[in-house]
């Protein structure tokens, strides 16, 4: 009820609005009448913008907020989002000495995100809330010494095309190399690569002749922990759901299958006598197969459940007893499910690290 005032719009015009070059500052456009400083004031009498503020700036902004929850089974649709109209300088700005205003260039969707679309157990995530995530922006306006106009970054913001955010000592806000293409900092070097280095850093990696099977292998995550683990001379196997993610995998050097057209025990039979690793994305019945199919001492990381996210169990399958009754009798180290948020002092560093990879041709 204390969402700001918004009009109706249709989808097309927020993904319009998000891959538009940056209109001229003396244009005039639906998504950002241009104003002056004196008429800001008028918008907020009781607020002033910092001098290094004082500049152009859209008064309106295109957002995308949550209209339904889905419960149980049911399938995420369409009308689970709506886009509408707000002003940039609503009710929830706040023209403070570290604030930053960004033009969204893209947003990151990453599968996490269907457990809130599910649930709705997060803040953010109620029906009528905006939703954050990882979005890259550039700078419009800055009253941060170290963002400059112009620059290009990337963040936790709300799903609008523009969009205030407060710089804090807990937001992390990376600058982005130019030299790449900036959406590749919302999958191979954001949290996908990220999950993958990290969590093979962290915990445990398999060894050069080592089998290692990769579930979702053509996934953000899975795509980074395959080609990593190929550096270092494993053989990787990976499940994925087509044949067209199946040739894609096959071209980094995976022995891929797909589980949707062939029986799992048989097509991990058919690519390798046995697995010392899993890296495990999905849970269900791939996971199962896979573990069936582990030597003794193997290895499981779990980055996720991605299988059981909107199925709550059932169309997952697997059989988590005969997992655990495995595990115990071979002697498996299973790892649990790791958090790569644990680890956020070592993002920076990370991200450098698979940027200079991604230069040299080594990740792809």
């Amino acid at each position: 009820k204390h969402a700001p005032k918004r009009c109706w719009r249709s989808p097309s015009r927020l993904q319009t609005e998000l891959l538009k070059p940056l209109e001229a500052a003396a244009s005039s456009t639906a998504g950002g009448s241009i104003v002056t400083l004196s008429q800001t004031f008028l918008l907020h009498p009781k607020q002033r913008l910092p001098k290094a503020m004082a500049s152009f700036f859209p008064t309106s902004t295109t957002e995308c907020y949550v209209t339904k929850h889905v419960r149980n089974s049911e399938i995420l649709e369409n009308n689970c989002f709506e886009y509408g109209d707000a002003d940039v300088a609503g009710p929830r700005c706040r023209f403070a000495a570290n604030c930053i205003l960004l033009k969204v260039l893209y947003i990151g969707l990453e599968p996490y995100m269907r457990v809130f679309c599910v649930t709705g157990k997060e803040p953010e995530w109620d029906v009528g809330r905006v939703p954050r995530g990882k979005v890259i922006g550039e700078v419009l306006m800055s009253n941060v010494p170290w963002i400059t106009v112009g620059m290009k970054v990337k963040v936790t913001a709300p799903w609008r095309t523009y969009t205030w955010v407060e710089v804090t000592p807990r937001v992390l806000v990376e600058e982005l190399d130019n030299t790449v293409p900036p959406e590749l900092y919302l999958g191979l070097a954001g949290s996908g690569g990220r999950t993958a280095r990290l969590a093979l850093e962290k915990y445990a990696k398999p060894q050069a002749g080592h089998v290692a099977l990769v579930t979702a292998a053509a996934s953000c995550v899975g795509l980074a922990a395959c080609q990593l683990m190929r550096m270092e001379g494993v053989t990787v196997l990976g499940s994925c759901g087509s044949d067209r993610k199946v040739t894609l995998l096959k071209k980094l050097g995976v022995k891929a299958f797909n589980y949707k057209t062939e029986n799992v025990d048989e097509a991990l039979a058919r690519l390798a006598p046995s697995i010392d690793f899993l890296f495990d994305n999905t849970a269900g019945r791939v996971r199962t197969a896979a573990i069936k199919r582990m030597r003794g001492g193997g290895v499981i990381l779990t980055s996720g459940h991605i299988a059981r996210y909107d199925a709550f169990g059932g169309p997952a399958g697997g059989d988590e007893a005969l997992e655990k009754k495995i595990i115990y009798e071979n002697c498996l180290h299973d790892y649990g499910q790791f958090f790569v948020g644990h680890f956020s002092g070592d993002f920076v560093e990370c991200t450098s690290h698979i940027i200079r990879l991604y230069k040299r041709g080594r990740l792809r």
